[in-house]
């Protein structure tokens, strides 16, 4: 098989095939689970961690059956040994694993009660488009505060990685209408800091690293290697409330998420945090990352940003 592969309801398929039905509960709902998954030199980086979220996260959403740990496990290696030999040698992967709640009954009837029953299990992977986030290591990024709330834990837990997103979007796309270049940090209902749109949010004021409290914001597997990163450099690291002021007075501001590693936050609400640069807090967590997983995290997205951002304009 030339083209990427993907893994869809048992089958191994090429990736152009990989399609879920207008019946599918993903799409009539948006009734699934998900996540996502980067290599580094072609290794899968924390994929029982992953594993284990994902599996929480269909327990709470009442998916089942589905298949063991084990098994979907050997499907994403599986699924990552073929596609990445049709990578070069410097690029990398993300890899999504999806799992729906299966099909839905009023539109299929009970002739197809068995197919609505069972979830649609999906694994795919895709090259790291490392040219939308490889200038924000240098220039950092700007945050500001999201019209809308995070979600109410008491009707669908913040914790859970699903695909219903609708409110992340949402988010994302006013602020944009006041600045292209900002994205999205949820408040949570008593008005603190919980989470951006696709990764985990920090401050940094006299060496102590400062997270929105876990019980409102899904907590990240980069939030867990950066908290280990933090132990390892004399640093400290506390959960607690986040107010906006807060953030403007930090000496620092960072996200983590998987694609991207750390990244630093340099405005919030069109306010300079600190002297507006990154700053050496994360220039040290970035460099115990890039050590630990044998690459140099912002080279690698530099190079590869570059030529992929140039392989567009010659096809323009």
């Amino acid at each position: 098989m030339t083209e990427p592969q993907a893994y869809l309801n048992g089958a191994y398929i090429p990736f152009s095939e990989a399609k879920l039905s207008v019946t599918d509960l993903g799409i009539v709902y948006g009734a699934a689970v998900t996540e996502m998954i980067r290599t580094f030199a072609h290794q899968l980086f924390m994929l029982d961690e992953h594993l284990d979220r994902l599996y929480s996260a269909l327990e709470y959403a009442c998916i089942e059956p589905v298949p063991q740990k084990s098994e979907l496990r050997q499907v994403c290696e599986t699924v990552i040994e073929h596609n990445a030999r049709l990578l070069p040698p410097e690029h990398d992967l993300g890899l999504t694993v999806f799992i729906t709640a299966g099909h839905n009954l009023p539109y299929l009837g009970l002739s197809e009660l068995e197919m609505c029953r069972t979830p649609t299990v999906c694994v795919h992977s895709f090259p790291l488009a490392f040219e939308l986030w490889d200038q924000k290591y240098n220039t950092g990024q700007y945050l500001q505060k999201a019209e809308g709330q995070q979600l109410n834990k008491s009707i669908f837990d913040p914790r859970i990685k699903s695909r219903s997103r609708i409110h992340l979007y949402r988010a994302d796309k006013l602020v944009r209408k006041e600045n292209p270049q900002a994205s999205a940090l949820l408040f949570d209902q008593s008005g603190f800091a919980a989470e951006t749109t696709i990764g985990n949010f920090y401050l940094v004021k006299d060496n102590i690293i400062k997270t929105p409290r876990p019980e409102y914001v899904l907590g990240g597997i980069s939030q867990t290697v950066l908290a280990q990163f933090t132990k390892q450099l004399g640093l400290y690291y506390e959960e607690t409330d986040i107010s906006s002021n807060a953030i403007i007075d930090a000496d620092e501001a960072l996200t983590s998420s998987t694609a991207y590693c750390l990244m630093p936050v340099t405005h919030f609400n069109s306010q300079p945090i600190s002297d507006g640069r990154p700053g050496p807090v994360f220039q040290k967590l970035l460099s115990a990352w890039s050590q630990s997983v044998g690459v140099d995290i912002v080279e690698q997205a530099t190079q590869v940003g570059e030529a992929r951002r140039k392989s567009i304009s010659e096809q323009h």
